[in-house]
């Protein structure tokens, strides 16, 4: 089975080669119709997520990651990095830059 891979909230980076890009736009990590739109559920392999999750409460965090289940494939996974705003290194918080 083809591997399908996307990134979430990808707005207009596109650095990972073979990786499908979306925005929240065009997939709402809340908006389970956004989804069925594009894919069908257990279709995915990996879902990419960085410096998204900080931008949602704990409740929306929740529903995301529901959604986000549904639509992985068995064995897929998704990877979420959120920065740590309060590391004390300016060179750190340089890197964790969108676009760093």
């Amino acid at each position: 089975m083809e591997e399908t891979k996307v990134v979430v909230g990808a707005e207009g980076y596109n650095n990972n080669s073979g990786w499908l890009h979306t925005n929240e736009e065009e997939l709402n990590l809340l908006r389970r119709e956004t989804w069925l739109d594009k894919f069908q559920p257990n279709s995915l392999s990996v879902i990419l997520a960085e410096h998204v999750w900080e931008h949602l409460s704990y409740e929306e965090g929740i529903e995301a990651a529901k959604i986000c289940y549904e639509f992985l494939m068995e064995n897929g996974y998704i990877r979420c990095a959120v920065p740590d705003a309060f590391f004390p290194d300016e060179e750190y918080q340089q890197g964790v830059q969108v676009g760093g």
